[in-house]
């Protein structure tokens, strides 16, 4: 073989690893999750959530046009993995991703991320850390739990608008 034949394959290599980990760890997260929900009786789909302990990084009400004027869709809940090769979730990113910037509005840490039927279990050792994190992970970001973020974080930029 040639070097060139070697560096291409291992560049290919590479980019398959950093494409695919992602997409995968969704993947076996959510399988992981389902089945440890399934053996404690649970429906992850009926499960209540709760994201009060999300972190603004902005003052609320706020007078930065891009994000004052901002309509829903340009809101967007981006999951926050630690690594390329090897992610993990570690919590979920709200930014307003206008023409002309993106500005960084709130961020939910996993641990913040309360999953009440979880927090029974953890108490009573039903279940153990790990199991607790793999559910919470496969929780925070799930299509229903973003829209719920998106849904609530619009509403805190635009409460005291509608108020008035």
């Amino acid at each position: 073989m040639t070097e060139f034949s070697v560096m291409m394959m291992a560049v290919t290599f590479i980019a398959t690893i950093l494409f695919t980990s992602r997409p995968c760890y969704r993947f076996v997260t959510g399988n992981l999750a389902r089945r440890h929900a399934a053996a404690l009786g649970v429906s992850l789909k009926d499960v209540s959530f709760s994201f009060d302990q999300m972190v603004y990084f902005i003052a609320l009400p706020t007078t930065i046009p891009e994000v004052r004027d901002a309509i829903k869709d340009e809101l967007v809940v981006e999951p926050y993995y630690e690594s390329y090769f090897f992610p993990d979730v570690n919590g979920v990113q709200v930014s307003v991703k206008s023409e002309n910037a993106v500005v960084p509005i709130a961020y939910l840490p996993i641990d913040d991320f309360s999953l009440p039927v979880l927090d029974r279990y953890l108490e009573t050792k039903t279940i153990d850390e790990r199991v607790n994190r793999t559910i919470r992970a496969h929780m925070i970001v799930h299509e229903r739990t973003l829209e719920a973020i998106r849904d609530e974080v619009y509403h805190h930029l635009h409460k005291d608008r509608f108020a008035s």
